[in-house]
């Protein structure tokens, strides 16, 4: 059986967002959650250097594609604040991880209205047993 040639890197995401959980769940326990979320952006500058760096570097203009960027980017800083001000406020990192972690039911959807994509039995399931898992855990 071949690997996807990007299963590695949907692996290697898994385990650096395990990582992720742990860590912020220890911050919030030392830190306020501004505090954590800003600490935390120092870490995506060493990365960001490395891109801005690298060969090749490219960023064409496509006003929609900007526009979609600069979005996730806000999303992402708006969700993570929250994530953290769950964790300062006394979530369990073992219910909120998991619960945040649902966040493709939200695309899913939303892919459905907006970019009218389609969504198989079998998918659906998958999503509901998702939604379940989370239920179990919070129990």
């Amino acid at each position: 059986m071949q690997t996807a040639s990007w299963t590695p890197f949907a692996l290697a995401a898994l385990l650096f967002w395990g990582f992720w959980g742990l860590f912020t769940k220890m911050a919030t326990f030392h830190l306020p959650a501004r505090s954590v979320y800003l600490l935390g952006i120092l870490g995506y500058l060493p990365i960001a250097a490395f891109l801005v760096f690298s060969p090749g570097l490219s960023l064409p203009w496509h006003p929609l594609g900007w526009a979609a960027a600069m979005g996730a980017g806000f999303s992402t800083a708006l969700g993570l604040l929250c994530y953290f001000q769950a964790l300062a406020a006394g979530g369990q990192a073992s219910v909120v991880v998991p619960l945040t972690s649902l966040y493709p039911v939200v695309t899913v959807i939303l892919s459905l209205v907006f970019l009218k994509e389609g969504l198989t039995l079998r998918q659906g399931v998958g999503l509901i047993l998702a939604m379940v898992a989370v239920w179990l855990l919070a129990e």
